[in-house]
């Protein structure tokens, strides 16, 4: 049990490392959304929404204030950690602009569930996915799944 602790805490430390690099995650997804985005290199997040961890099921989800926009707006979304439990992540602008820094999940379940034309990037170039489903590909998962669904389509 304490080393199957460690390890979670290792993850999260890991996953919420320098926030100095907010602005640099950002330019990055701006850079993959490439000229359908409204935004330009520089351009601040709206608002954030920090994740959390869960070890074991228990724990901190998502949290935060993910207001409806009549405009795009462009979230940050902190890193989600979670080992041997499951977190939801609910993205519910249909105007957001959500970039993610980075998913971790370890023998458990992150599921993204966002709005039909929600748009979504990871600042990461790739995910790295060792017995696990990872169908973002935008995240770790060992063990574990990384799904995202989509609601509100007509």
């Amino acid at each position: 049990m304490a080393i199957r602790l460690s390890i979670g805490l290792t993850l999260a430390l890991a996953a919420f490392g320098a926030r100095a690099d907010d602005q640099a995650t950002l330019d990055n997804c701006i850079a993959s959304w490439g000229a359908k985005s409204p935004f330009g290199k520089g351009t601040p997040a709206h608002s954030v929404l920090a994740t959390g961890v869960k070890v074991f099921g228990l724990g901190q989800g998502t949290s935060g204030d993910d207001p409806v926009t009549q405009k795009p707006a462009l979230v940050l979304v902190r890193p989600a950690v979670n080992v041997m439990g499951k977190n939801t992540i609910r993205l519910a602008n249909p105007n957001g602009w959500y970039c993610f820094r980075s998913n971790v999940t370890v023998a458990g379940k992150i599921e993204i569930e966002a709005h039909c034309t929600a748009q979504i990037a990871s600042a990461r170039e790739s995910g790295t996915s060792v017995g696990a489903t990872d169908e973002s590909n935008k995240g770790v998962a060992v063990f574990g799944a990384l799904r995202v669904t989509r609601f509100g389509c007509p």
